[in-house]
């Protein structure tokens, strides 16, 4: 066991290749998954491709770099994620080489529990050590008067929280492709930016939901008899509470936010992943692999986590990839309701709610444009879920 280069021929598949197999399966979700990692390259890389600041400037013979002085606190985690990230997949390609099958499951758990406790670690970190800047220049002014001698800029030449009441609620033009909103504000730029929201709000929240459905649903599903009666009938009374009312509410008390955007939509979407994993865990723990395990007097969390969870484990995730949808939905609706994050912060449903102009005038781009980000997202989101979900189901698979 452990690292020994062989004939991968000899192998078989782990659990993961022979899931992946039967999703590649189906071309439309390929096609959804390609969609949302275009996606995620837009919201990781969002400052380069649509900002007012220039990449560089020449300003009396010297060059200066704006962009990159603007970055944030919250650019550099992005960053710093989308790092890791990619470092796991090269793990994961690795692994495939070098480690055998029936323990690339226990080895890739500790590699992400280690990468994501580096973000978190490296994200406080950025927000205690990055200084917030206000650079409120207006470089292409200084270009058009001569006071800077040239510059680069991003491909999308506005910032997303830039204002220019002479070009508001502009139709679609060759400087402004999807138009302006009501206060001068490129649109384009603003949905690109926008989608590091939607996006962020859909892991964060669906990853607390999960943490938190999956302890409880484990718990309940393990012991059963008492514990599982009192258990379920919390979970119902969470059920019970309609999700959208409660987002409104507790907004209204608390003031509007991304972070506890996130908190609220995690903490109330958590019922289906303990259903989930109880149901997986009453079957599970009948089974020979567990008793051994009680009988050798493992701890609990040992059995629970170790044990039966990686068993259980599979619904979950697919009602995870439901759940981002779902969550980019919540966030939409309550943007566009007003009690999403507070301008000028951009957001996809507080777009679509200027689709009406104070005068009674109807922007259509300004309801098009954000309203098709929103159903193409959740639309590739459910259909990663459907193939995701045949693929692991062995009723559902088609065949080889």
């Amino acid at each position: 066991m452990g690292k020994q280069p062989t004939d991968k021929k000899n192998w078989g598949r782990s659990y993961g290749e022979m899931v992946w197999k039967e999703f590649a399966k189906s071309k439309l979700s390929i096609a959804s998954l390609v969609f949302i990692v275009f996606l995620f390259f837009l919201a990781i890389f969002a400052p380069f491709l649509a900002n007012d600041k220039p990449f560089m400037i020449k300003i009396n013979g010297q060059w200066n770099y704006p962009l990159f002085r603007s970055l944030t606190a919250s650019d550099y985690a992005v960053f710093l994620a989308a790092a890791f990230a990619v470092f796991q997949l090269l793990l994961i390609r690795r692994n495939k080489k070098y480690i055998e099958p029936s323990i690339r499951g226990q080895v890739l758990g500790r590699q992400v529990f280690v990468n994501s406790l580096i973000v978190v670690i490296g994200t406080v970190l950025f927000f205690v050590m990055v200084p917030r800047r206000l650079d409120a220049t207006d470089y292409k002014e200084m270009i058009v008067s001569g006071s800077a001698e040239g510059a680069v800029f991003a491909p999308i030449p506005y910032g997303y929280g830039r204002t220019d009441l002479k070009i508001r609620e502009q139709p679609p033009s060759r400087e402004h492709w999807l138009g302006t909103d009501d206060v001068g504000s490129d649109v384009l730029c603003r949905l690109i930016h926008g989608s590091r929201i939607s996006l962020s709000v859909g892991f964060v929240a669906v990853g607390l939901s999960v943490l938190i459905g999956v302890f409880v649903g484990a718990v309940l599903g393990y012991f059963g008899g008492k514990v599982d009666f009192v258990g379920m009938r919390i979970v119902e009374i969470f059920m019970a509470i309609p999700p959208l009312l409660l987002m409104i509410t507790v907004v209204a008390f608390f003031g509007r936010g991304l972070f506890l955007i996130m908190m609220v939509i995690g903490l109330i979407t958590w019922t289906s992943n303990a259903r989930f994993v109880r149901a997986e865990f009453f079957k599970l723990r009948q089974q020979d692999f567990v008793q051994s395990a009680v009988s050798l007097g493992l701890p609990l969390r040992s059995i629970l986590f170790r044990h039966m969870l990686p068993n259980g484990i599979a619904p979950v995730l697919v009602n995870a990839t439901f759940g981002i949808a779902g969550a980019i939905f919540y966030e939409a609706a309550l943007s566009f309701l007003g009690f999403g994050v507070a301008p000028p912060t951009p957001s996809w449903g507080q777009i679509l709610s200027l689709g009406v102009s104070t005068s009674g005038r109807f922007l259509w781009w300004l309801t098009l444009f954000p309203g098709l980000a929103i159903f193409l997202t959740a639309l590739a989101y459910n259909l990663v879920g459907e193939g995701l979900r045949d693929a692991v189901d062995p009723r559902l698979r088609k065949a080889a």
